[in-house]
């Protein structure tokens, strides 16, 4: 919130000026009494000193500081003027109590003008820092509305690409599953035969690729209906984590996993999509490992969502394929489908989550995952 007060003055810089002010009125009061002998013009140049505490005072303390500086003036000068006007010409002591009066006005207008500039500093202060909140609200509301153009441009690909990759995925699936029938009883009939029960092994393998391949595909293309019930977070990290136990010892690869109280937030989201959401990002830190290595897992949390962090050894990301790593068949990998982080892209949107891929300083991903915790 802005803050439209002026600041507190040093107190130490105040005790300072009202010593300085009151020694500079006390030496000039002293030399005028002290002197009272000298020639009328000898007092009169001396008055016109008084004007330089009453300037000082009202820049420093505004209307107060101008107007009380030149009143105690006032109430040391009288006495000795008093004294004085035997010796003065009737247009003289017209000019002492001008000059007086003069000094009262001066103090005043001086510590009013003060304060005015005061004000107007203020206000072109104030009008900075709005001017300068707008800027950045501008600033944040133009890349939100980048950042939502950009999901609802992803959400079309996803849909039009969802669509197609249905009809061909269920247009494939049939011919393949007669191929496998077909390959089996061939291979039951050639039982004898190495050679071609070696090529029917492989042909099943593959028809058996093709199918989890196909799997993938229809699952990507037909989003199943969430089924929500409330879990911690820390279980869900823990299935997950089960799941690629075999993965990681088959690299030699250790993962790290730092408990902390977010594991004990509940969440309200499908389980078994979340569980794959986890399964899909430890899957590619381990690819994106190789061999050896450690990965880490930690929860995170920020206002209104939780959510887990995972940082891997690898290579990192290119810069140019940032963008694209969660468009629907985009990959980096020799036999990736491009489909893992579009479907972890999906889930979460419908969990109304979030992803956020980055690369670390030196080398490594690391790929936060958040979940509202209203669910």
């Amino acid at each position: 919130m802005l803050n439209n007060d002026p600041p507190e003055p040093n107190q130490a810089r105040v005790l300072f000026d009202l010593i300085a002010i009151g020694l500079v009125v006390a030496v000039l009061t002293i030399i005028h009494y002290t002197n009272y002998h000298y020639e009328v013009d000898y007092h009169i140049l001396l008055q016109f000193a008084y004007y330089l505490p009453v300037i000082y005072a009202a820049m420093r303390f505004g209307p107060a500081g101008g107007i009380i500086s030149s009143f105690i003036i006032t109430l040391l000068f009288i006495p000795l003027m008093w004294h004085m006007q035997g010796d003065l010409s009737p247009a003289a002591k017209y000019t002492q109590w001008v000059e007086v009066g003069l000094i009262n006005v001066i103090g005043w207008l001086t510590g009013i003008l003060t304060e005015e500039e005061r004000k107007a500093k203020r206000k072109y202060k104030l009008a900075l820092m709005i001017q300068k909140e707008l800027v950045e609200k501008l600033k944040r509301e133009g890349q939100e509305r980048e950042r939502l153009e950009g999901e609802i441009r992803q959400t079309e690909r996803v849909t039009a690409l969802g669509h197609m990759s249905a009809g061909l995925a269920h247009e494939i699936r049939n011919p393949l599953g007669i191929m496998k029938v077909s390959i089996q009883m061939l291979a039951q009939e050639k039982c004898d035969d190495g050679v071609v029960s070696e090529y029917c092994r492989v042909l099943l393998e593959e028809c058996e690729r093709l199918n989890r391949l196909l799997s993938e595909f229809l699952s990507f293309a037909r989003p199943k209906e969430l089924v929500r019930e409330g879990i911690t977070l820390g279980k869900l990290l823990d299935e997950g984590v089960t799941l690629v136990q075999p993965a990681l010892r088959q690299n030699n690869i250790k993962l790290e996993q730092a408990r902390s109280q977010v594991d004990l937030q509940e969440v309200e989201v499908d389980p078994d999509q979340i569980k794959q959401v986890i399964l899909n990002i430890l899957l590619n830190a381990i690819d994106a490992q190789g061999e050896g290595g450690v990965i880490l897992l930690s929860g995170v949390q920020e206002e209104g969502f939780v959510g887990f962090a995972v940082s891997d050894e690898g290579p990192g990301i290119l810069p140019d394929a940032l963008p694209y790593i969660y468009d629907p068949f985009f990959t980096t990998k020799e036999t990736g489908t491009g489909l893992g982080l579009s479907v972890v892209h999906r889930i979460l949107d419908q969990h109304g989550g979030k992803i956020t891929t980055l690369n670390l300083n030196e080398r490594g991903v690391r790929v936060e995952i958040l979940l509202s915790k209203q669910g």
